[in-house]
């Protein structure tokens, strides 16, 4: 009888070893797919989850934007908000504008660019001149400007608005010797179409002012005017002009009322804390913008209650 070799392989062990390794490599495979799978699906979830909360974040700061215009900055507004979206960031680009007579004239933008990663950044896209702290000239347009009115001033662009031709649209800020009733400032002007509001805020800043003015030289070139409020730090609402309200202060005030119940923030608290629980024929106005052509304004800004005048946007047509 013929001795097998213990060198020889055993066909039926062999077999198991290729069936062993066939299922190893099987499993292997599979546990894998299955390991790809679930870092995909992983990374498209935080993914997925990362662009969801950016998006909360950019509708946050749209939000908190569309507060801060409706609160704050004389006669100027959102006209529409563009994206421009990427895997893992988006571009927001929201147009401001001012009505001007007749005219709606593009006025600036706020563009932000955000990450997924939760960064936010500020676009530069202004173009302001500042002068004597604040800003006059924006996208080649004048900024309009009102004034305390405890604080004198020599600034005043009657002269200037008298000289301008017939035809220009302009836009006037006109501010008050003294605060005037919500009825008695449309009885005086019926054509305004932004009300100013003056916060306490304003007095301190005042008194700051009148600090650093100690300070400085007898000659020195720009003497601050601490009178002066720019449009961006003014508190106020729009005036609603329709044939159908008979009352369009107190539509607009109470339309305004309705609007704050449904935002928050700062800038809310701030106009809360000037209306308080007043009915609106007794809040207290401290200056309008009027818009529209020289003939127009022109009696409206001659009236006794008038402290000083302070152009803005001039329209050529």
């Amino acid at each position: 009888m013929e001795e097998k070799s213990i060198f020889e392989r055993d066909a039926d062990f062999s077999s198991l070893v290729k069936t062993a390794k066939r299922k190893s490599l099987k499993k292997t495979i599979l546990i894998s797919i299955i390991v790809t799978v679930l870092i995909i699906v992983l990374l498209w979830g935080v993914l997925v989850a990362s662009i969801y909360f950016m998006n909360k974040r950019i509708d946050t700061q749209l939000n908190e934007l569309s507060t801060e215009l409706y609160v704050q900055g004389a006669n100027i507004d959102i006209n529409a908000v563009s994206y421009d979206n990427f895997l893992v960031a988006t571009k927001t680009s929201s147009k401001l504008y001012k009505q001007v007579g007749p005219h709606i004239i593009n006025w600036d933008s706020r563009d932000y660019f955000y990450t997924i990663l939760g960064a936010k950044t500020a676009l530069q896209t202004g173009n302001a001149v500042a002068l004597n702290g604040s800003p006059v000239y924006s996208h080649g347009q004048r900024t309009i400007a009102f004034h305390m009115p405890t604080e004198p001033t020599d600034k005043n662009d009657f002269d200037y608005i008298a000289d301008l031709p017939g035809y220009y649209n302009i836009e006037v800020a006109v501010s008050f010797k003294e605060q005037l009733s919500l009825l008695d400032m449309w009885e005086q002007f019926p054509t305004a179409q932004w009300a100013w509001l003056i916060d306490e805020g304003l007095y301190d800043e005042m008194e700051e002012a009148k600090k650093e003015l100690e300070k400085l030289p007898d000659n020195a070139m720009f003497p601050m005017d601490i009178s002066e409020v720019n449009d961006t730090r003014a508190y106020g609402f729009p005036i609603l002009h329709h044939k159908t309200i008979t009352n369009n202060p107190i539509e607009s005030a109470e339309a305004y009322i309705a609007q704050l119940n449904y935002r928050d923030g700062y800038p809310v608290d701030v106009v809360r804390g000037i209306i308080g629980k007043e009915a609106p024929k007794d809040w207290l106005i401290a200056g309008v913008v009027l818009t529209g052509k020289q003939e127009e304004l022109l009696p409206y800004l001659q009236q006794n209650s008038v402290h000083t005048v302070r152009i803005g946007v001039v329209i050529p047509y």
